[in-house]
């Protein structure tokens, strides 16, 4: 009898020992070491592409060939493609092909568009006369001469040219070739010598 009990208690300590075990082993799956794992993990910190600010600003000044020059504020990654259409787009005469439109802009970014150049036959053309012809490329302008282009004019010396532009001055430039015989000095014969040789 005392046998039976003996293996009895064995076998109940046995039976013990393993729910025991089986409980150990239960509560030692149920902390779950992954979602440790996971929450330390570098994939889930907060990368620094995930922190940047999409909508930081950037402020560039826009100048040149464009309708509204200004300060201008764009998201970061703007172009300056952008920059431009927000200042109204390209003027007349801005030269585009003179600027990078694909730059990324950046803050404090001075964005100067340029014009283009003007040929310098189209400027002279537009200050001449329209009145006279293209002959008078070869003549000399008594309102627009300096002194020393008015005295290669025959009979006109240095004062007499200074006296022509010093009344062009005072009285304003001349409307008419034949004025210049109101410049003291110049006379009949005197204007005669050079009337063929001046324009307006």
């Amino acid at each position: 009898m005392e046998i039976l009990q003996k293996k009895l208690i064995i076998i109940i300590g046995l039976a013990c020992g393993m729910l025991a075990y089986s409980f150990y082993s239960f509560i030692q799956k149920g902390s779950d070491p992954q979602e440790l794992n996971t929450i330390n993990s570098p994939a889930d910190a907060p990368s620094a592409s995930n922190t940047t600010n999409t909508d930081v600003e950037v402020v560039v000044y826009v100048s040149g060939g464009v309708n509204k020059p200004g300060v201008y504020k764009l998201i970061q990654g703007s172009r300056v493609v952008d920059a431009v259409t927000l200042a109204g787009g390209f003027a007349p005469g801005a030269d585009a092909a003179k600027i990078n439109l694909a730059l990324l802009t950046k803050d404090e970014m001075h964005i100067n568009v340029p014009y283009a150049a003007v040929p310098a036959a189209t400027t002279a053309n537009s200050t001449s006369n329209p009145s006279h012809s293209g002959s008078q490329d070869d003549k000399i302008s008594i309102n627009m001469g300096s002194k020393a282009d008015l005295d290669k004019l025959p009979g006109i010396g240095p004062s007499l040219a200074e006296r022509i532009i010093e009344y062009r001055t005072n009285n304003g430039q001349f409307k008419d070739i034949s004025e210049l015989k109101k410049v003291p000095g110049i006379g009949e014969s005197k204007y005669n010598q050079f009337k063929d040789k001046i324009s307006l």
